[in-house]
């Protein structure tokens, strides 16, 4: 039987080749905005950039595109030695440094390869708690269909709940990575990231064992996962396989396990912006409003914006949002355009909640905030259809509390909702549930970094 968690023999920069590694690295392919995709691909010849993120260009075809220049430039720089790939097998000890409000921090995990073993009934080792879109899939299945590798790792988390914290394989792996790092970068973002190439034998067979019969949460990268499975049962497909017989190369994908257990996991929140909405009136819409929540005020004249807002994000970050008998675990700020103020909203009471929920959903579904603002507000109060607000018609995402702001401050947009994190012990649980939370319920930060380890599809 297949072990659940393998090491690999993973393809790396050759820095005798490349120079400065930091050049040639890149944030994930789906937080790359153009402006910093055209600097990522000025900034090196072999920037990772090419491969995950290509430009369209006049005349491309079905089989002259953005997907065949990444497979080519793939095994240029493979035969060139701008890449190489290792000649055993191993795990690699991945450290993130970075700092939130002034306060130095620190995660870690490792990169190694994880067997898909979901079936066509859905279910398998792996949980997933965030809806995908069809869109960002098919394009992934074309560049994997093309490279036949994993070009970035997707980020699992794991737990292990009954073991002492000294025998934790986290702890094995992180006393193991000793001397200098392979790889030593800082990324755009100020965070400093080192890796370590962990092959021996007896720390390997203890990561499988430690790993086996484990459930895995995924924080990011919903889309590759599901990718990925796809492209599983695409070439077992092509192959006469289906789900029987052999493994093969594409029954794996790379993947960075991180413990739940040894701290380090920073969730941001992700805001919310709405715009575009026909025939709005803010009158309206808050006493529509204040049938479900408190509605609490927080004014401002033009002079003393600043002090209102910090009064505001103190109130909303606060652990006691508000006073006693308001619920605090469901809360959000809003600005409505036009307004010299700024709201927090708060669920006046859990009867609220099954009038908008299936009464068998569970408790941790229907008491999480976003899924509170997307059922109750954005689609009972200003009518945004599961649909519109999938395609994100009249919603986009902002992820920085400042972008919010700003946002706020934009007369093209009408609404911000100023959401707060969500818990790594809901993400937890509603996987655990079978349930998925609205698209950007989580943004766990700092991102992993691209171009650290790829996976070739191949033997």
């Amino acid at each position: 039987m297949t072990k659940s968690v393998l090491p690999f023999k993973a393809v790396l920069y050759n820095p005798e080749a490349v120079g400065d590694l930091s050049k040639v690295m890149a944030p994930p392919y789906d937080v790359i905005k153009p402006a910093y995709q055209d600097e990522l691909h000025a900034r090196h010849p072999h920037n990772i950039i090419r491969l995950i993120l290509g430009k369209d260009e006049e005349g491309d075809s079905d089989t002259s595109n953005k997907y065949s220049r990444a497979a080519a430039d793939l095994n240029k720089w493979l035969e060139e030695g701008v890449l190489k790939r290792d000649e055993a097998p191993a795990i690699y000890y991945y450290k993130q440094s970075f700092e939130i409000n002034g306060e130095n921090h620190e995660r870690d995990g490792f990169l190694a390869r994880k067997h898909i073993d979901e079936g066509a009934d859905g279910k398998g080792s792996v949980l997933r708690h965030e809806k995908t879109l069809s869109g960002p899939k098919a394009d992934r299945l074309k560049l994997m269909g093309a490279c036949n590798s994993n070009l970035s790792a997707i980020f699992a988390l794991y737990h292990e709940p009954d073991v002492e914290p000294s025998a934790r394989i986290a702890r094995r792996i992180k006393e193991a990575a000793t001397g200098e790092p392979i790889i030593d970068v800082i990324d755009g973002d100020g965070v400093t990231n080192k890796v370590w190439r962990l092959g021996d034998p007896a720390l390997l067979d203890d990561v499988t064992t430690a790993m086996e019969g484990k459930r895995f949460f995924i924080a990011d990268g919903h889309h590759r996962y599901e990718t990925a499975l796809n492209y599983k049962n695409q070439v077992r497909a092509e192959k006469g396989l289906g789900d029987g017989g052999p493994d093969l190369p594409s029954d794996f994908l790379m993947v960075y396990f991180c413990s739940m257990d040894e701290g380090g996991l920073s969730i941001f929140p992700t805001h919310r912006v709405v715009h575009s909405l026909d025939d709005f009136n803010a009158d309206s819409f808050l006493t529509r409003c204040a049938k479900y929540f408190f509605v609490d005020e927080f004014f401002f004249d033009g002079q003393d914006e600043d002090v209102a807002r910090e009064r505001f994000l103190a109130k909303l970050n606060a652990s006691e949002v508000v006073e006693e008998g308001k619920n605090p675990d469901i809360s959000f700020g809003l600005s409505i355009k036009g307004r010299e103020s700024f709201f927090i909203l708060t669920l006046k009471g859990d009867e609220y909640l099954d009038i908008f929920f299936d009464a068998d959903a569970p408790e941790v579904y229907k008491r999480l905030d976003v899924n509170v603002l997307h059922t109750m507000i954005l689609g009972d109060i200003l009518e945004l259809d599961q649909k519109s607000q999938e395609k994100q018609t009249n919603l986009k995402y902002v992820k920085s509390m400042d972008d919010a702001i700003a946002a706020a401050h934009d007369d093209a947009n009408q609404l911000v909702f100023f959401m707060n994190a969500t818990r790594i012990e809901q993400v937890r649980e509603i996987a655990e549930a079978g349930l998925v939370m609205p698209q950007k319920s989580t943004y766990f930060y700092p991102k992993l970094l691209t171009g650290l380890t790829i996976n070739l599809l191949s033997d």
